[in-house]
């Protein structure tokens, strides 16, 4: 590959995948712009967008809810009791706080639709923008302490990051270290999502410039383009749980320190 092949190929894939990565206008809403189909480029309307299928999904389901569920709700029904007994259940117990159920299902869904969507043309991977993992990151912070709140009162918030019977001396140290921890329980549930669905859209891009570049001569690099593409659809599904999955864990530590 010459010079001009290696620019042309860097430029298509800062095109098409690091533009929205980080940069400072990724929230500015391109309101002003004529072609609509830009939009979705975007990774603030993206955020809206999984938002709004959250909203039908939801509203899909609860109208085809029937006494024995099916079709849709039948496959809803599934996954929310998936989600109960692979993730809620085994670290919060049966008696699980109110609300972590429904918290968790939301965030598995919206996760979910991010990730597939970017797979899609004309559509941008929100979960490929750092601040949307991050802004991800800090509604489980906020969730985790209002939860162990709730559950088990402030002394409970207190008994998350300060363990009982240690020393005097002892007990600021120790404080400060489980500060540190959470936070950089927030910042790994960052940096995952993000670097996990940004590598695989640019190593598809990166296959798709190859081709462009070449033609006919890079032909046989199409089928580990597609190969690539169908284990990217898994991966969006695999992030999306690891990353509730994770959360769940995280959340479960805090409300119940003793275990």
């Amino acid at each position: 590959m010459n010079t001009e092949h290696q620019e042309a190929v860097s430029q298509f894939i800062t095109h098409h995948v690091m533009h929205h990565a980080g940069s400072l206008d990724a929230w500015n809403l391109p309101f002003l712009r004529i072609d609509a189909l830009e939009w979705f480029r975007y990774d603030s309307v993206m955020v809206f967008v999984v938002g709004a299928l959250l909203i039908v999904t939801a509203w899909a389901v609860r109208r085809s809810r029937t006494v024995v569920p099916k079709g849709l709700a039948a496959v809803a029904e599934a996954y929310v009791v998936f989600i109960r007994d692979q993730i809620v259940r085994p670290n919060f117990g049966n008696r699980a706080p109110q609300g972590t159920l429904s918290f968790f299902c939301t965030l598995f869904v919206f996760i979910l639709f991010a990730n597939v969507l970017g797979l899609i043309p004309l559509f941008s991977t929100a979960t490929g923008n750092v601040s949307v993992t991050a802004g991800l990151a800090t509604i489980f912070m906020a969730a985790s302490l209002i939860t162990v709140i709730n559950a088990r009162g402030w002394r409970g918030l207190k008994a998350a990051f300060v363990p009982g019977g240690l020393p005097v001396w002892l007990a600021p140290v120790m404080g400060f270290m489980e500060i540190v921890s959470f936070i950089s329980r927030a910042f790994a549930l960052t940096m995952r999502l993000f670097c996990n669905m940004l590598a695989g859209h640019i190593v598809i891009y990166s296959l798709l410039g190859v081709i462009a570049m070449f033609g006919l001569m890079a032909a046989p690099m199409m089928v580990v383009t597609v190969g690539m593409y169908v284990f990217e659809l898994f991966v969006a599904f695999l992030q999306a749980y690891v990353f509730t999955l994770l959360s769940s864990i995280f959340m479960g530590m805090m409300v119940n320190p003793e275990h």
